[in-house]
């Protein structure tokens, strides 16, 4: 089997693919119903439980391969362990005496097995923690059997009782066998399955450390075309492959956590993945930000993680042909996010520089944890970089205060991860386990058909559903049918709606969706009459809105295809929505489009609707799709058979090289672009780095949404007393004038202030010897502000000028010293950033201009009264007399 995506397709309530067992849960779950006996599989993982030891340990990675063979009812422990050792010791040629076997210590059948093939000196009995599967407190689980490689006792911890359970490095866990037979009750007893499964997990990683003779798994080739290219861009020779004596150089986890999290990101985003504040994409964005952040300690300042992911690219491409394509849309992903990161990274320096003025202002020496905590997790600031910066500020970090903020913002990750809930999942896969056979589409054929309900059906009973045989007239519920036209959400397109209906009985349907594989689920809501299990019911698709969805999806892959030919082959679509009233496509971009790029899309688009092309669904093998060049959208797992959608101008599969436009698809479609009348992009926006979002309309919504336009131009025009045409010149005209208005209200208002200088310069002030004045004047921008400032300043006796100003709710200030002043130590910066947070702000700049502004307006005039005090603080030097 084919590896699944890093996203699970079997279980909506886990963050990422993290053993190759996922993608067969439902084998597990019910063997009898299992459409193969036994699998295979290399599948791509990814762990997040030790991000923070890789590159300081040598077995932990996030990214990794996990080969693993399984048995759903077929073959169990005797087979399972035979060929193991096989694979091991023939197919490998492996020697025997190094491996160490580990059986749970009551499976005396798994010790049995393994005493025939090798000695009992061989074998070790381990307790629950390490040699027992479970899948959580109740269900299925099983002892487990690992193979252990004997690094040999220079490895060893050089504990008395270092052994096979030891933590050290001495004995290397490389093959997992775990034996499913039981099935826990809620009381805790292990009942035996009717139907015992094996599910195995061997490290690709592992294994080749054992074939190639490394001593991790960053010593094999794995890794050293990303060491390679790390080196070049560092100037600095890339870490050896060899046992450190004790903890690893700087620069050597460095270099191990960079190779690492570049495979990690690479696939992460292959499969769909982007980075964002939330679920998987915030652990994208987390390992890339340590990735860029382990870069700054090898003097990497600019982006260079996206090299790296076309080194793994082209490592990993032989195996997964999918990653090819997309090498510049992945580039230009992790480009896009390194950028903005190593722009918060600025930030945070402000930030810590900000809290450290407000700690000494406080007489504070220790920052809080976790207001450092908030530092680290918000803006990604390194905690060692914090620990630095602030004792050469003379102050301390409350550790145990940022570890504290740190597990509490772990847990809350954790709890706050849900997918889209278990519990319905497996409710729906019982369901389904009730109906007699797979659901039957009708719905590319018809909007009709005459249907049989299923044996069960569910009631919404307020936030629960309960199963019952039968729905009375104003009950929510879901049912299945036997067959159904209507189409289920997915793909980006809106499930169907429309009415079942007997002779005595009618149901609306709200909502159609396919929870699990083969079962498509109506949400109904009773207008008359009741509906029961087994009736036969008419199901009946709402044309209209079947109809504008079409043309919405069959434009859908019009845009994609304009896209690419407008922007370039990077574009790959990132998500969309396909509905009846709009469609809203997300693609890979680094920028917006320009009105030219717009129009341009638009007019392809519309001119292949007036080309009136066949859109035409052509079954076929995976393989042929991908030699025919369809696109294959991110994160989506597709099966051995799959339907490509092909826009031509020949109505048949044979002649794809015309085609337009190819794409894998289980949508609906309009059968000619005809059909579709008119397309018209109403928006664009960010999405998030390196992702665009535009929203269009075809069919009768693109007429209205003309026609809304028409309408506000006429009423525009109305109000400006001009026709549309005359439009844009009145406005210019009115812009000019305004243009004009304001800039003699300016000059107006700079004369006023020129007349209050000497004023101003009267109520002077004098601390350690320096005339300044600190005033608060209202009604004027931060322009005039610096304009008042430098002419007070330049008016020769002032040697400091502090003026702010509140409007809108904010408040502005700017600070200007003389040059002998600032000569002496009043540093106008360091005097802005302890203002700004005296009015909840921030502020800085150099030692003779600064500024900066804040949202207490109410602390303003308090702030401008403490300027003396701030400058008390500061070391003044005192003046060399003449």
């Amino acid at each position: 089997m084919a590896s699944d995506s890093l996203i699970p397709s079997t279980d909506p309530t886990l963050l990422f693919t993290s053993a190759g067992m996922v993608q067969f849960k439902p084998n597990f779950q019910n063997p009898a119903a299992s459409p193969y006996p036994r699998a295979a599989s290399c599948q791509k993982c990814l762990r997040t439980s030790d991000i923070e030891r890789v590159g300081a340990t040598l077995r932990h990675l996030t990214f990794f391969e996990m080969l693993g063979n399984f048995s759903f009812g077929d073959y169990f422990k005797t087979d399972a362990i035979a060929w193991a050792w096989e694979y091991f010791t023939k197919t490998l040629g492996l020697p025997a005496g190094r491996f160490i076997v580990s059986v749970h210590k009551n499976d005396d059948e798994a010790f049995g097995l393994w005493e025939k093939i090798v000695s009992a000196k061989q074998i070790v009995r381990l307790d629950d923690d390490t040699n027992f599967w479970t899948m959580g407190p109740t269900g299925p689980c099983g002892p487990c059997s690992e193979i252990l490689w004997d690094r040999g006792p220079e490895w060893s911890c050089g504990k008395p009782a270092c052994g096979p359970d030891c933590d050290c490095d001495r004995y290397l866990e490389v093959w997992n066998l775990v034996f499913t037979q039981f099935d826990r009750d809620a009381g805790g007893r292990l009942n035996p399955l009717p139907r015992k499964n094996i599910d195995t997990g061997m490290g690709l990683e592992r294994l080749s450390l054992l074939l190639q003779s490394a001593n991790s798994p960053f010593g094999t080739d794995g890794f050293q075309s990303v060491f390679r290219r790390l080196s070049q861009l560092t100037s600095l020779p890339a870490p050896t492959d060899c046992r450190p004596t004790g903890e690893p150089a700087p620069q050597v986890v460095a270099f191990r956590r960079i190779a690492d999290h570049a495979r990690a990101v690479t696939f992460m985003i292959n499969d769909g993945i982007l980075p964002s504040n939330e679920g998987r994409g915030y652990v994208l964005r987390r390992l890339l930000r340590q990735a860029v952040r382990a870069g700054k300690t090898l003097g990497l300042s600019e982006p260079f993680l996206y090299q790296l992911t076309g080194d793994v690219v082209e490592n990993m491409k032989t195996a997964y042909p999918d990653l090819p394509p997309r090498r510049e849309t992945i580039a230009s992903v992790v480009r896009t996010e390194e950028q903005k990161f190593l722009e918060t990274l600025d930030t945070g320096t402000r930030l810590l520089e900000q809290m450290a003025a407000e700690a000494k202002a406080k007489k504070i020496t220790v920052l809080p944890g976790k207001d450092v905590f908030q530092l680290y997790d918000t803006y990604g600031f390194p905690f060692e970089l914090t620990k630095e910066m602030t004792e050469n500020l003379g102050l301390k970090v409350d550790i145990e205060g940022y570890q504290k903020a740190q597990h509490e913002a772990s847990e809350l990750a954790r709890h706050a991860w849900k997918g889209s809930g278990a519990q319905d999942v497996e409710r729906y896969r019982q369901w389904k386990s009730k109906v007699p056979a797979a659901v039957r589409f009708r719905g590319y054929d018809t909007l009709q058909v005459q249907s049989t309900l299923a044996p069960v059906l569910y009631v919404r009973k307020g936030d629960q559903w309960l199963e019952g045989n039968r729905l009375e007239a104003g009950q929510e519920g879901e049912v299945v049918l036997a067959e159904t036209p209507f189409y289920p959400e997915g793909g980006g397109q809106v499930g169907d709606v429309g009415t079942l209906e007997t002779p005595a009985a009618k149901a609306e349907v709200l909502d159609t969706h396919s929870p699990v594989d083969g079962l498509t689920v109506h949400r109904v809501r009773m207008v008359r009459g009741v509906l029961e299990a087994g009736s036969e019911v008419a199901a009946a698709v709402d044309q209209s809105k079947r109809e504008a969805t079409m043309r919405h999806h069959t434009a859908t892959h019009m845009l994609h295809k304009a896209l690419r030919e407008v922007l370039g082959s990077h574009v790959t679509q990132a998500g969309s929505l396909v509905a009846p009233d709009r469609l809203r496509f997300d693609f890979n971009h680094n920028a917006p489009l320009t009105p030219a790029e717009r129009q341009r899309v638009e007019d392809i688009v519309n001119d292949k609707i007036l080309g009136d092309l066949h859109v035409r669904p052509c079954p076929m093998r995976k393989d042929e799709a991908q030699k025919r060049g369809a696109m294959m959208l991110f994160g989506e797992k597709y099966g051995e058979e799959v339907r490509t959608v092909s826009i031509s101008p020949f109505n048949d599969c044979e002649h794809w090289q015309e085609a337009w436009s190819m794409e894998l698809c289980g949508g609906t479609h309009v059968h000619s672009t005809g059909q579709i009348g008119l397309f018209k992009i109403i928006g664009q926006s960010s999405v998030s780095a390196g992702v665009r979002r535009l929203e269009a309309v075809a069919g009768q919504p693109a007429l209205q949404s003309v026609r809304r336009m028409e309408h506000r131009l006429a009423a525009l025009a109305e109000t400006l007393k001009t026709s549309p045409d005359e439009l844009m010149p009145r406005i210019e005209r009115l812009l000019n004038q305004e243009k004009q208005l304001e800039k003699e209200l300016q000059t107006l208002k700079s004369t006023a202030l020129r007349s209050q200088f000497d004023e101003m310069a009267k109520g002077a002030q004098s601390v350690g010897g320096i005339a300044y004045i600190s005033r608060r004047i209202d009604g004027v921008d931060e322009k005039q502000l610096r304009e008042v400032a430098d002419r007070l300043r330049d008016s020769g006796h002032l040697g400091l000028v502090v003026i702010a100003t509140a409007q809108a709710g904010k408040v502005s200030f700017v600070i200007s010293v003389q040059k002998d002043v600032s000569a002496r130590g009043l540093h106008a910066g360091q005097l802005a950033r302890e203002l700004a947070t005296l009015i909840q702000g921030s502020g800085g700049g150099r030692p003779d201009f600064a500024q900066g502004g804040g949202k207490d307006v109410q602390a303003l005039d308090g702030a401008l009264n403490q300027v003396e005090a701030i400058v008390k603080r500061m070391a003044i030097k005192t003046p060399h007399k003449a």
